[in-house]
Parts: structure tokens; sequence; C-alpha cells
């Protein structure tokens, strides 16, 4: 230990300007020339505490920056810096390392040293601190790395290394509780800091050339990297790799540094992770979601190294050519939400660069970038990068499709939809379906609620579940783009499909079956052979949308297609779907086979099948051509509501609704059984009734008392008589009742007859008609008469007998 007083007594300040609206996250930018010389600066380190940041060139000048009292200071020379680290426990104290492997304690307001700790034998490259209770600093060169205890400044534990397996990184983990690290070999050692034993050895085989590793705040997660393409994170709960990620997908091919960038209310479980490729490219990856959120290139200069505040608030990037650039974290990150794949370009004010820089009146704002991007994506422009790769980017196929199909983003009209909540007809969709995820079930759910909302018809259509599916599985991220880009394809793509609904579209299979009569005879020779018809090799294609014929990155490459062209492509992609399957279906000789060949994925040739679609697009007679009976396509119009669906008939929807209310308000259910019996009842009921009544207007009886006991006989006898003639209607109706049931045309026949010959008796005169009534009750009563008569004429002879 040496103690050294060597310094400049009074250190002059300056004012330090900081960007308040800084452009690409640039707060500020830092070079140094000296007589014309440019000076480059080498490495950096951050005080968080206090705001303040120090950076040191290859010269050895040390410039501390205080943002917080916005002064800049240098600091005098003590030779080549290769290290720097704030002392975390001393205020205003720097950690300095020279290219003499001392490591100096210099005071940042006077550049006075108090203390030099020797020991090294090469270049010290890494400086790391210890948060736990055993305070002590971690130095490392490539050869070696050493503890100091910082109590009484002396050497607590040396680690040597042999050639070939030298120190890539070293570091403390943020608890202090592990000192890890990596090594040329590929290997990570990991011991515990109490004990200095050795706890785990990582020996990575997908990963090659290792480089750096890094710790989340919270030092549950590591991730490694080196020249290889890949990223690996590491549990430090489980001593498991959690995920290893190819970087090649994002146009990686090797790492040289990794580092995460905490934010404010993560707690410590850091999620953006700073990667810098060996293109000298900064890139921030979402380890959550896997996906590049933002990249910082300079095409003037690439960057060599790039540092991070312990908080996150900064970050800062060396470059090549020697220059800093500090960016503030939050306003890059707002940055990268508005414009996910912009590439910062930060260019020094002073240097004229030789590429071309933005103007000062790039986009910013969410609107200006829609706006620009709608002005970039003409559909003329659009086709001809269809028409020359076949299919548009993955990446941006969304917005493409937003603007080929002109959606108006009616968000009012469409949290309007969304308040009524789930439609009745879709509440048990997943009995239907069998949906794993649940966050697509209830996209399919909301989207075609939003549908039945917005015109009745959709609620009673069985086959649209599986006609909007498969959007659903690539719009499910934006419900409003989903519901508007499915609503302008039922407009139109889908034009004529629902005039005669519920039953087949007629117009469309006949347009069809022309356009492959036309095309193909053969083919449609065969299918009538075999007796299937349109609404087998046409209409159950359309009503999946090809999904079920075509594997998913087919169906993509197809509906890019056809939301580029006009609404008749899609017929026409029905019929080259089947020519261009001829010779599969041909060899099929039977109707089941034929109606599976269309419920499943064959193999298909992408090329082949879009050009024979255009092919029959540009060579089919107009007299047959679609467009000849098909509107011109029409948007969605902007406004607080979207315009109403047509063309279906609207009988269809009131009988299916009352048919649903019916079968809702229908409280009693009876068999056939109960029916029969009920009938029965209630006709002999009324038989019985008129034949009471006819017999008590037609019998007069005595009320002499001599004759008490012939009135008892009489009435016992009466009462008889009207149970066996009872007993007779009963049998009577009982037989007809069966033999409606059981033999209904015989029925009809004798109904039959009975019209007949009540249509000979019209002929007769009506006088005719009511003598013959009167003469047939006469008789009836007659013969009533003459029966009572006979009752009481043998009640009598028995009573003489009697006596």
């Amino acid at each position: 230990m040496d103690q050294n007083h060597d310094a400049n007594d009074t250190i002059e300040k300056y004012d330090l300007k900081v960007k308040s609206k800084p452009k690409y996250g640039v707060i500020l930018q830092l070079h140094h020339t000296v007589r014309g010389r440019r000076i480059r600066f080498s490495s950096a380190s951050f005080d968080d505490i206090h705001e303040k940041l120090a950076c040191a060139d290859n010269v050895g000048n040390i410039f501390i920056l205080d943002f917080a009292d916005l002064k800049f200071w240098k600091l005098a020379s003590q030779g080549p810096c290769t290290a720097l680290h704030f002392y975390p426990n001393k205020l205003d104290t720097l950690i300095v390392a020279n290219k003499n492997y001392d490591i100096h304690f210099m005071d940042i307001e006077s550049g006075s040293i108090s203390f030099t700790l020797s020991g090294h034998s090469a270049p010290v490259k890494h400086i790391s601190y210890s948060n736990s209770k055993m305070n002590n600093l971690l130095t490392a060169s490539a050869a070696e790395a050493i503890l100091w205890e910082l109590t009484n400044y002396t050497k607590y534990f040396t680690l040597n290394t042999y050639s070939g397996a030298q120190i890539q990184q070293i570091m403390f983990t943020p608890a202090g509780d592990y000192l890890v690290s990596c090594f040329q070999n590929d290997t990570v050692q990991i011991w515990r800091h109490e004990t200095m034993k050795s706890l785990k050895q990582i020996i990575p085989s997908e990963l090659k050339h290792m480089k750096s590793i890094a710790f989340t705040m919270n030092g549950r997660a590591m991730a490694m990297a080196g020249l290889s393409p890949t990223l690996i994170l590491f549990s430090m709960d489980t001593w498991k790799a959690l995920v290893s990620i190819d970087l090649t997908k994002y146009n990686i091919s090797g790492v040289q540094l990794v580092s995460f960038i905490p934010q404010v209310f993560d707690g410590g479980s850091n999620k953006i992770l700073g990667v810098l490729s060996s293109d000298c490219i900064l890139y921030m990856i979402n380890v959550e979601t896997l996906k590049v959120i933002h990249n910082i290139r300079c095409e003037s200069s690439g960057i060599r190294n790039f540092i991070v505040s312990p908080s996150g608030k900064y970050f800062l990037c060396i470059l090549q050519l020697g220059e800093v650039n500090v960016y503030n974290t939050s306003c890059v990150l707002d940055l990268a939400k508005v414009s996910k794949d912009k590439i910062i370009v930060p260019t020094p004010a002073h240097i004229n660069p030789p590429y071309k820089i933005q103007s000062k009146n790039d986009l910013h704002t969410k609107l200006e970038v829609e706006k620009r991007m709608r002005t970039c994506m003409d559909s003329v422009r659009l086709r001809r990068i269809l028409m020359q790769y076949g299919e548009y980017p993955e990446k941006f196929r969304s917005v493409i499709w937003r603007s080929l199909l002109v959606t108006p983003r009616n968000k009012i009209a469409y949290s309007t939809l969304v308040d009524k909540g789930i439609h009745t007809a879709f509440k048990d969709i997943e009995k239907q379906f069998t949906i794993h995820s649940t966050i697509t079930l209830k996209s399919l759910k909301r989207l075609l609620s939003c549908l039945a909302h917005w015109c009745p018809l959709f609620g009673v259509l069985k086959f649209l579940p599986g006609f909007v599916f498969p959007f659903v599985k690539v719009l499910h991220k934006d419900p409003l783009l989903l519901f508007e880009c499915v609503a302008t394809v039922l407009m139109n793509q889908c034009q004529l499909w629902f005039e005669y609904a519920p039953f087949p579209p007629l117009s469309i299979l006949a347009i069809i079956e022309n356009i492959l009569a036309e095309h193909d005879q053969q083919l449609l020779d065969h299918y009538c052979e075999l007796g299937i018809t349109s609404q087998i090799y046409a209409l159950k294609i359309l009503e999946t949308a090809f999904s079920e014929v075509l594997t998913c990155s087919e169906w993509l490459i197809l509906w890019d297609h056809i939301v580029s062209n006009e609404p008749s492509f899609i017929l026409m992609a029905v019929v080259s779907y089947n020519i261009i399957q001829k010779n599969a279906i041909r060899r099929l000789t039977t109707y089941k086979q034929l109606e599976n060949f269309f419920h499943k994925q064959n193999p298909l040739d992408k090329k082949s099948f879009l050009k024979k679609t255009y092919y029959l697009l540009n060579e089919t007679p107009e007299d047959i051509h679609p467009r000849r009976f098909l509107n011109s396509f029409v948007s969605l119009e902007k406004g607080i509501s979207y315009q109403q669906f047509s063309g279906y008939p609207k009988a269809t929807i009131c009988l299916k609704l009352a048919r649903k209310e019916r079968k809702k308000n229908k409280s009693e259910r009876y068999t056939l059984k109960d029916l029969t019996t009920k009938s029965q009842e209630r006709e002999i009921r009324c038989r019985f009734k008129n034949n009471e009544s006819d017999i008590d207007s037609n019998t007069e009886l005595s009320n002499d008392d001599n004759f008490g006991t012939e009135e008892k006989l009489y009435k016992s006898t009466r009462r008889e008589a009207f149970q066996n003639n009872g007993d007779i209607i009963k049998r009577s109706v009982k037989d007809d009742l069966i033999e409606s049931i059981m033999c209904p045309a015989t029925v009809q026949l004798k109904r039959s007859k009975k019209v007949l010959k009540s249509n000979k008796r019209e002929d007769i005169s009506e006088r005719a008609e009511s003598i013959s009534k009167k003469n047939k009750k006469a008789n009836q009563n007659n013969q009533l008469e003459k029966a009572v008569e006979k009752l009481l004429f043998d009640g009598s002879n028995t009573e003489t007998s009697r006596t």
C-alpha cells in the first residue's frame, strides 16, 4: 500500500449542458480533442447515489460529470486507465486501475490519491464490490483475481489461472453471496463468498467462446453469452438453465457483452437485457417475450462497449472512434414503444458523417408514424412487393392487412358492441370446439358476439365459428383490428353467401361450377359420376376459409393474396385448388373418400396453386366471371357506429328466433301416451254431454205418487243404459284414435270418402236435408219411447207377480 498526495489543489469546474428533450434518448455526447487530435475514451463508471459519471480516456485524463449540479471537471492524469469503479462506502472516492497494474483510490473533488493497492501481474480489467457485510473488493486481470479486505487494505484471496483458461469476466452477485467467473475454456465457476469454496461449475454445451455474464438485480437469474449465436438464461435458485435462445433469428451472429437494464417497477427481476453484438450493435431484448424491443447503432462508428448505471436510469455507449453517448433509459424505452423497429443513429454535432442523417422533421409520435406508414403502404406498391416475394413479411402482416382492408379503427363503435357482453348463441361454444388456450377462446367468443350484435344473421350461422377461427389465431393481439378485418371480409369476399340463408348459397356455387366447367370439364364429369356436388368440393372449403385444407403458412400466404385482390379472387382460389389436386381426386372412387378429402390437409405446391388462381382470374370469360355478379370492394365507414350489414333474408332470422322463443317458453312436455289419453277423455266427455241432453229433452215422466216404485226402477234402468252407452262410446273413440295413430293412411282414405259423399249431398236441396234430419230425429225419439215403455211394462209385470 502506498500513500500519495500529488494532485492539483484547485480544480476548475465547468457548466454541463444536458438535453432536456433528447433526440433518440441521447442526453449527452462526449468527445475530447487536444490540439486537433482526437483522444479516445476507454472506460467509465456511474455513481447513482450522487448522480455522477466518471469517464477516462486512453491518455489518462479522467472527467467527472455531475448531473445533479450540472457541472463537469477534469482530474489530473495518472497514466492510462484500464478500469474505473466508484467506491460505494466512501463519498467522492473513485477506484482507478492503471496500466502499471496498480489500483488507486482517488478523491474526485481534489484529484488526490489516498491509497494504492499493488499485486497484479497484468492490467486490471474488472472491478467489483461486495454488498455483503464482508466489505470486500474484487479486482481481476486476465491472469488472476484478487480479493481485498478493505478494512485494512490487505489481500484476502488470490485466484490464479493458467493459459487457455484465462478470465473473461468476474464479479460478485448483487447480494454479494457468490463470486462468479467465466473463463476462456467456456466454463462458469461459482464460489461461495464466505468460504471461497467452489460451489458449482457450469459447462454449457451449446455455448462456445463465452465472453460475458450478467445478473438481474435480485440475483436470481444469470445471462451467459459468447461469440456463438446463443444466449442462455440460468436460474441461481435451481441451478438449472431456464431457456436457451437462438440469436440468429434476431440477426445476431455473436455477442461481446451482456448486461441487464433495470427499470423502476420491475422489482429487481429485470426483463430487458442489453446485448452488444459482434457487429457492434446494441440490442435490447425482452427476455420475457423473447423479442427485440429496440436496437442502437451508429453507422459512423460501431459500439465498442456499453455500461449501465446500477439503478438503470442511464446507460452509455463507448464508440470505436472514442466518443461517448450517454442515454436516458426511460426516453429510449418510450421511443421503443412508439417505433419498435426504428434504428437509432446518434451523430455527434461536430462530425460531418459520410452517411445520410435523418432530418429534424423526423416523426416521433404514434399518429405521425401511422400517417407516414399509410402513405408508404400504397396498395399498388404492396401488391408489387407481394408479386415479387410471394407473401408479406410476418412482422408487418397485420399492419399491411389493416392498410389493404382500410379498417377505420372505430373504437367507440367497437366498444359499444363489446359492452353488450357475450351473445347467448356463443355462451357455450367451448362445448362445440376443443380450444386449449383460454386467451384464444375468449377472443373467439368476443369476436362472434360482436358480429352477432352487429348483425343478427351471424348469431344463427353454424359455420361462422369455423370461418373466423384462423383469423382469431393470427390477429388476437389486436381485438379491434380482428373484428374490423373479419367484418370487412364478410362484406366483400363473402358477397352473396347469405341470400338464401340458412340454405346453401346457390348463386355462388353455380358460379364456381360454371368456372370449373369452363376450365376443366373432365374433373366436373368425374364429380357428376360420383354424385359429388359443389356443396362438397366448394362450399366446405369456403365455410372454413381454407383452414381445413391448408397448413398455417399456406393459409397466411393465400390470404395475403385474397385481401390484396378483388372479391372474386377467393372463388377462383376454390376452383384452382380443385384443379391443382386433380390427379389425387381422380383416384378417389367413392363419395365418402371425396368428402373426407376436402376435410383434411393435402400436399400442395403453393406456387402452382397461386399461379393457377391468377390464371383463372385473368382468363375466365366475362359472361361467367364472378366480378360480373359481385360488387367492388367496400370498406367499413369511419364514425361512432358501423353501417348495417344487408343482403340476407330477414325472415330467416325471425323464424329461427321464434323457434328459440317457443322452446324457451314451453313449460310442459307430454309424451304421445299422455296426449292420446287426454284426447280420449275430451272426446268422451263431449259425446256423453250431447247424449244426456238429448235424452233429458225427449223424456217426460209422470209425477203421480202411485208410480213411485216404477220411477225408481226407471231411474236405475236409465243409469245402467247410460253406463252401457258410455262404455260403447269410450270403446269407439279409443278405436278411432288407435286407428288414426297406427294406420294414418286408412283414416285419411275414410275421411276422403266422407268428403266425396258430402260433396254429393251438396247437390240436394236444403229443404230435403232439413226434412231428412227431422225424420231421423223423430225415429230416434220413437225408438227411445218404445224402449222406455217396454221397461215400464216389464217393471209393472214383475211387481204384480210379487204381490
